[in-house]
């Protein structure tokens, strides 16, 4: 009642009408219309402004809240890759002991082929050890008796060789016989065995020889020769002379055996071919099917 009784004096004033007027006009908005009755009045209600800097912080706090949510969301996978690189180390761990395999069982030496002589040298090196076992107990002892063996050797003449020579001719014999009871012998599986072992420790494999090898085509005339000459005093001669500036030992006796071949006459050469021509026709009665081919 006193706000309309006020405004209608205010009315009447010419000063004070223009101001209420203005003043009115621009508070027009923000008065919000409400039923007049006896007991209300306008009231005033300013619009809640809503700020810059109030609506900025809540989308950090929601930027920094989506960032937690999805360390937290990423942090599982982390968990996960470590372990999955935990379990690998094991995997390759159990793979390798599965594909490491024991060495190959090393077959007895009964069951192996006989060993090779040993040529003259090593023959009479092996006496002199025998002869003084007693005297050999380091290892420096052992090369002592080897510089000893290998100059006594040295000083040794063709004549005082001849011996371990000759006996290592029938050594060869003797090899050669056990070689071919060792194959007829032999079964697969024990040659199979022998191979994986020296497969494992690094040596090359043993081959069975073909069923025919035991009696094999026989040697040409010059061959023979070679031969004959190799265990000549002259050839034993070259061989001992060792690299020259002509070649390795084997190629100048070769050579030397050539040279000789082709200065001998029919007469000389006449033992050599007949002994050939004698195993030939032995050779073509026991081995038809390979006398026809040739």
């Amino acid at each position: 009642m006193l706000s309309l009784f006020a405004r209608h004096i205010a009315s009447h004033l010419p000063v004070l009408r223009t101001n209420v007027l203005s003043s009115s006009v621009l508070t027009a908005s923000a008065f919000v219309a409400t039923r007049r009755t006896f007991f209300t009045t306008r009231r005033i209600q300013l619009p809640a402004a809503v700020s810059k800097s109030a609506s900025t912080p809540a989308k950090k706090t929601t930027k920094k809240t989506t960032k937690k949510t999805t360390a937290t969301k990423a942090a599982p996978k982390k968990a996960k890759a470590t372990k999955e690189a935990k379990s690998k180390p094991k995997s390759k761990a159990i793979s390798k002991k599965t594909v490491e395999r024991p060495p190959p069982k090393r077959v007895p030496k009964s069951e192996q082929p006989p060993s090779r002589p040993p040529n003259g040298y090593l023959l009479f090196f092996s006496r002199l050890v025998q002869d003084r076992r007693s005297d050999i107990k380091t290892a420096t002892d052992t090369q002592d008796l080897a510089k000893e063996a290998a100059t006594k050797w040295n000083g040794f003449t063709l004549a005082e060789k001849q011996p371990y020579y000759n006996e290592v001719e029938v050594l060869k014999k003797q090899y050669e016989e056990k070689l071919d009871e060792y194959w007829k012998s032999a079964s697969p599986k024990t040659l199979r065995e022998i191979n994986a072992r020296r497969k494992h420790d690094g040596r090359n494999k043993i081959h069975r020889p073909h069923q025919e090898n035991h009696y094999k085509r026989p040697k040409g005339p010059f061959f023979r020769f070679i031969e004959h000459f190799r265990q000549s005093d002259d050839g034993r001669t070259i061989q001992e002379a060792g690299v020259t500036a002509t070649g390795r030992g084997a190629v100048n006796v070769a050579r030397e055996a050539g040279a000789r071949w082709r200065a001998m006459s029919a007469s000389d050469k006449a033992p050599y071919v007949e002994a050939y021509q004698k195993e030939h026709a032995d050779w073509q009665a026991n081995h038809p099917s390979k006398s026809a081919s040739s």
